[in-house]
């Protein structure tokens, strides 16, 4: 009996009090958590700051589909050309002493109280503006995005439209969680209103995207089309009283599917 008391009380005496297994605990806790954030914090905080910045912004979270209706309207249209472009418009109600033109933009009035806006840019005049704007030399716009959005306006918009904030994540290289991050803001900053849905298309001369779906019944559908002498972009604007008709994928196939380049002296 006085043997068991003894070797007891020894096994009680080396037993650690529990106020230092609570202090390895926190110890270890700690560790674990230096070494997370050590690895992974800054990207931890990127994809909860892109959580929340961009919670509310339903264009950011979308990706290009396949436009799947093609077909073209065969309604009576008029001829214009503009800036060196030539192109149909399926309505022949255009109120001519609306018309508008400013530098490279040219907007049409119609007297049912729709309007069509008209403009173009240069070849890669986003990709340039966005190494201006940051300061990023070519290599270093590269390193970032890839030599295929370095490229082209189309290239980039491609590289930029695929990105969202679910590809943020707290385990991905740091240098590529920073280069996503800047990417979305990019997006958020410059794509159209588009809570209805982005299409990418391919028509002669031209490939683009389409910013919202007409059968949604949107106050503005853009249109952008890219090609190795520049770009185009095209606003359809829906008068929202009731009164104005809708305006259709079909009349918009008609405007995209007939834009060409016609020689300079035949350019208005």
């Amino acid at each position: 009996m006085g043997t068991q008391a003894v070797s007891y009380a020894a096994g009680k005496k080396g037993a650690m009090p529990k106020w230092v297994w609570v202090l390895i605990g926190f110890g270890i806790v700690a560790v674990a958590g230096g070494i997370y954030l050590w690895l992974f914090g800054v990207q931890t905080g990127m994809t909860l700051i892109t959580r929340y910045k961009f919670g509310k912004a339903p264009e950011v979270w979308k990706t290009p589909v396949a436009l799947t209706d093609l077909s073209v309207s065969n309604v009576p249209h008029k001829r214009v050309s503009y800036f060196g472009y030539e192109l149909e418009l399926p309505w022949d109600d255009v109120d001519e002493q609306k018309e508008k033109i400013v530098n490279t933009i040219h907007v049409t009035y119609f007297h049912s109280g729709n309007g069509f806006w008209f403009s173009t840019f240069p070849p890669k005049e986003f990709v340039n503006g966005i190494m201006k704007e940051d300061k990023l030399s070519p290599e270093a716009f590269r390193q970032l995005w890839g030599d295929e959005a370095f490229q082209s306006d189309y290239g980039f918009q491609c590289r930029m439209l695929g990105v969202t904030p679910r590809d943020i994540s707290p385990f991905m290289p740091r240098n590529r969680a920073a280069a996503e991050s800047m990417l979305l803001l990019i997006k958020a900053l410059a794509i159209p209103r588009a809570e209805s849905g982005i299409f990418s298309f391919q028509v002669p001369g031209f490939r683009g995207f389409q910013f919202e779906n007409p059968k949604e019944r949107p106050f503005r559908i853009s249109d952008h089309l890219y090609s190795n002498d520049g770009g185009i972009d095209l606003i359809f604007m829906l008068k929202l009283d009731g009164a104005a008709p809708n305006i259709s994928q079909p009349e918009i196939n008609r405007v995209i599917q007939s834009v060409h380049k016609v020689p300079s002296s035949h350019a208005n």
